[in-house]
C-alpha cells in the first residue's frame, strides 16, 4: 500500500481554517443584522419593536429616521460573508503555495494557533 501526501490539500484546509476564523461571525455582527432586519420592516410600515424604539429614542431619532439611517449602511453581515466566501474559493482554486500564501497575505488573514501544530487535516 503507498500513501501519498499532497501538501497544497493540506495547506489549503489551513487556509481555510484561518479564513473561516478571521471572518468568523460574531455577536456584533448579528446585533447589525437585527437591526437591519427590524429597520426594513419599520420601513415597510410595520410597527417597531420596543428595542428598535428604545434605539431611536437614544440616536434622538424617530423609528422611521432610524430606520432610514441603517437602511443606508451596507449590510455588514453580508458584506463580511461575501469576503469569507470569496476567499475560500480563492483559496480552493489556487494552484500553488505562492499563490495561496498571496492570497492569505494580500487579504491580512492572521496565523491560527492551531498552525503550530503539526497534524494532518482531513
Amino acid at each position: 500500500m503507498r500513501i501519498q501526501i499532497a501538501p497544497l490539500v493540506q495547506e489549503k484546509k489551513r487556509a481555510e481554517r484561518r479564513i473561516n476564523t478571521f471572518l468568523m461571525v460574531d455577536g456584533h455582527d448579528v446585533a447589525h443584522a437585527r437591526k437591519h432586519m427590524l429597520a426594513l420592516s419599520v420601513q415597510n410600515g410595520a410597527a417597531a419593536t420596543a428595542e428598535f424604539e428604545e434605539a431611536a429614542r437614544i440616536e434622538g431619532r424617530t423609528a422611521q429616521e432610524l430606520a432610514a439611517v441603517i437602511l443606508a449602511k451596507p449590510d455588514e453581515l453580508m458584506v463580511k460573508e461575501n469576503k469569507r466566501r470569496g476567499l475560500i474559493v480563492a483559496v480552493r482554486n489556487a494552484q500553488s503555495l505562492v499563490e495561496l500564501n498571496k492570497i492569505l497575505a494580500d487579504n491580512s488573514v492572521p496565523a491560527h494557533y492551531e498552525d503550530q501544530r503539526l497534524a494532518l487535516l482531513p
